[in-house]
């Protein structure tokens, strides 16, 4: 079977101090993997092949800037109840200073009235966290959010949902990353795409290496997730499934499958984690 190099999808970091020079806020793609287990270099992810999101029509997405004494990187993230936001463990392993978690954005380079804003400086990496293995993290919120038509939860799945492994679903992932390979910032405005979860059968003929703990949707169309996505969502049957983690090697735009955590394989991780109720 052949080998395929995946890029993962870390957050980017940048050189910013007290004014945020969005010009020079440049997600570094990915850290590239030999199959799923050699580590080869840091990169960021964004939707390529979507839309632009109609304002606030995704009320559970999280965008979060990760503070560094040396710079700050941006990933994704999804509300899950009102103090906590799921994102990927590769986001917050290199122990951020604080996390500021923007809810009810659309332009994440404005203040828009739309938004809260929440710093933090609690948040946990899945102890088992390795590689593409257990990417998965939780962001506290010291200050709940306040829920209304701009910020809501997305579900988790239930305890009758690990069995289901969501293929043949319609999903939808989300973020402010990269709309292609080339591009040189991340998206001004949210945006989503449409796109299929496929076996993980048919993943691993593309990608070996695929684990029953990962989920993967299709590429066809050159949609996926790309550079500054993340730790962001990917929503099916209206419940949080899959949390952005790697693309292909060839490029956001190749058509590859993109991969993500599975939600149903962290459940008791999430509970034992949170004030999150799962039944």
């Amino acid at each position: 079977m052949k080998q395929i190099s995946l890029i993962f999808i870390a957050s980017s970091l940048v050189t910013a101090h007290v004014t945020t020079d969005w010009s020079k806020v440049l997600p570094t793609r990915e850290t590239a993997y030999r199959g799923l287990s050699q580590l080869e270099s840091s990169k960021d992810v964004k939707i390529v092949g979507g839309n632009e999101a109609a304002p606030n029509s995704i009320p559970y997405q999280a965008g979060m800037f990760l503070y560094f004494n040396e710079g700050w990187n941006f990933c994704g993230g999804s509300l899950i109840t009102r103090r906590y936001v799921l994102t990927a463990a590769h986001c917050l392993v290199n122990k951020p200073v604080s996390v500021e978690v923007i809810l009810g954005a659309h332009k994440i380079r404005q203040t828009e009235p739309t938004q809260q804003r929440i710093r933090t400086s609690t948040y946990k990496v899945h102890e088992q966290y390795n590689s593409l293995q257990n990417d998965i993290g939780i962001v506290s919120l010291p200050t709940p959010a306040n829920l209304n038509q701009y910020v809501q939860l997305i579900a988790l799945p239930r305890r009758a949902d690990i069995s289901n492994s969501f293929a043949g679903s319609e999903a939808i992932a989300s973020g402010w990353g990269y709309t292609s390979t080339s591009a040189a910032d991340i998206s001004d405005v949210l945006r989503y795409i449409n796109v299929p979860i496929i076996t993980n059968d048919v993943c691993n003929a593309t990608i070996p290496g695929i684990t029953g703990s990962m989920v993967c949707s299709g590429g066809a169309g050159n949609k996926g997730v790309c550079y500054g996505d993340s730790g962001g969502p990917l929503m099916a049957s209206r419940k949080l499934v899959g949390i952005a983690i790697s693309i292909g090697l060839n490029g956001c735009e190749a058509g590859d499958p993109s991969i993500f955590t599975r939600v149903t394989s962290h459940l008791d991780w999430i509970s034992a984690n949170s004030d999150a109720v799962i039944s």
